[in-house]
């Protein structure tokens, strides 16, 4: 299935923070997939929410650059975003982070919040790139990498 065909079914999506750091970063592989995302975004066919945990992981490395354009596209796009909603942590979103851990044993703290936020937000879907996340059952995972096209021509004869 192409990501097109996913997309297509989905109102609400919870954007991880690879996928932002695509975005605006213009990633050459990843960036066109999240392009996808970013239209049907701005057509107002799919709405998107992301947690203050994002803006707390896309800052660092710009910030320890010192790279202040760069920060500033990433907050700008995360408070501003056409269809974009920046969502808080909140307790009960702390508490459901904590009983997907316990489901999940090897999920990260952060992820789990993330998570619990696409959740409490009524996501239909989760957009990352971390397959890892992939046995998550309680949402949709749609893993990024799992959407490329392999356009290299074999050389075999």
């Amino acid at each position: 299935m192409i990501l097109s065909e996913v997309l297509g079914k989905i109102k609400t999506i919870f954007l991880d923070t690879a996928p932002v750091i695509y975005f605006i970063e213009a990633h050459p592989q990843f960036g066109p997939l999240v392009r996808q995302v970013i239209e049907l975004m701005n057509e107002n066919r799919i709405q998107a929410v992301t947690s203050v945990l994002t803006l707390s992981e896309v800052l660092p490395k710009p910030v320890e650059t010192g790279n202040d354009e760069l920060a500033e596209k990433f907050k700008t796009y995360l408070k501003n975003g056409s269809n974009l909603t920046l969502l808080p942590i909140t307790e009960i979103i702390g508490e459901s982070a904590g009983v997907l851990r316990g489901k999940y044993p090897n999920l990260k703290t952060v992820d789990a919040l993330q998570i619990a936020t696409a959740l409490d937000a009524e996501s239909d879907a989760f957009l990352t790139n971390d397959r890892k996340l992939s046995g998550i059952k309680e949402i949709k995972i749609i893993v990024l990498k799992d959407y490329l096209v392999d356009t290299s021509i074999s050389t075999r004869t």
